[in-house]
Order: structure tokens, then C-alpha cells, then sequence
């Protein structure tokens, strides 16, 4: 919870204006995930994760493409992750003190490799590569390539 503080803390501090809004947007969805791990309700963590993210966006107005996108991309998953983990756990005994080192490292590395890949996307974006229908072409193949990749994981194995 306190990621998602921070996160919250540090959209409001940056807010140019609408301060006190994001400010009572923020707590208002740090307190829904407060309550979404305290009792423990997990469908109700992935909500309070989209109010901050879509108050992240609200904040960055029509601009430019805000340099610190993957760092927040990779908080919120940290965020997300801690907070399942606390659900899960809820109740049974810990014994296992290596199996809470692998998933604290895990979490750690799945945050950073989202930060890495948000950065190596922002850096792609930020290329002249020329316009055209051949480059229109590639686009289309990459993102059909994507969620053929994205789909091929998602599918249960048998």
C-alpha cells in the first residue's frame, strides 16, 4: 500500500493543476485497495491500479510523451503484485522463508524487466524511421505478430 501512496503522492505533487482533485483521487483509490487486501476482496485490487493509472494519464494532459511512463508502468505492476501476494498468503502459516525470497525477487525482476521494456519502447517510438505504406505494412505485421504472441501464452496448456 504504500507503493500505491507513493505513486499517489507523487501524481498529485506533479499535478499542474487540478491539485486537489488528483489529490482526492488518489486517496480515494489508495483507500479502495487498502480495503481490497484488508479483507481480502481480490477483485476489487485491479481498480483502484486503473484509477491511478487513468489519473497518471489525466495528469499528463495532450503533451508529450512523459519520460517517467515506464517507471510508473513498473510501480503499478509492483504494486499489483505485492497486493495479490498479500491476499494469497492471507491466513496460512509462512514457513517456507526461501519460497518468500524467490517471490520477492521475482516481483522485483518482473518490475524492473516492465521498466525496461517501457523504456525500450519509448526509445522505439522516438525514432525517424520515414513514413510510407511499407512502413505502415511493418507496424500492422508487428502488432498482429504481438497479440499473436500475447494470445499463444495466454492459451491454457493441455
Amino acid at each position: 500500500m504504500l507503493g500505491a501512496a507513493g505513486i499517489g503522492a507523487a501524481l498529485t505533487l506533479t499535478a499542474d493543476s487540478y491539485r486537489p482533485v488528483v489529490g482526492a483521487v488518489v486517496l480515494v483509490a489508495v483507500l479502495l485497495l487498502v480495503l481490497g487486501v484488508a479483507w481480502p476482496f481480490p477483485s476489487l485490487i485491479p481498480w483502484p491500479l486503473v484509477v491511478l493509472a487513468g489519473v497518471y494519464a489525466w495528469t499528463l494532459g495532450g503533451g508529450s510523451i512523459d519520460e517517467w511512463a515506464p517507471v510508473y508502468a513498473g510501480g503499478l505492476l509492483a504494486v499489483a503484485e505485492l497486493a495479490y501476494w498479500s491476499v494469497e498468503v492471507r491466513g496460512r502459516a509462512q514457513d517456507a522463508e526461501r519460497l518468500t525470497e524467490r517471490r520477492v525477487s521475482l516481483i522485483a525482476t518482473l518490475a524492473l524487466v516492465a521498466v525496461a521494456a517501457g523504456g525500450l519502447v519509448q526509445a522505439a517510438t522516438s525514432l525517424r524511421i520515414g513514413s510510407g505504406v511499407a512502413t505502415d505494412l511493418l507496424g500492422v505485421a508487428a502488432a498482429v505478430a504481438a497479440v499473436a504472441v500475447v494470445a499463444a501464452l495466454a492459451r491454457p496448456r493441455a
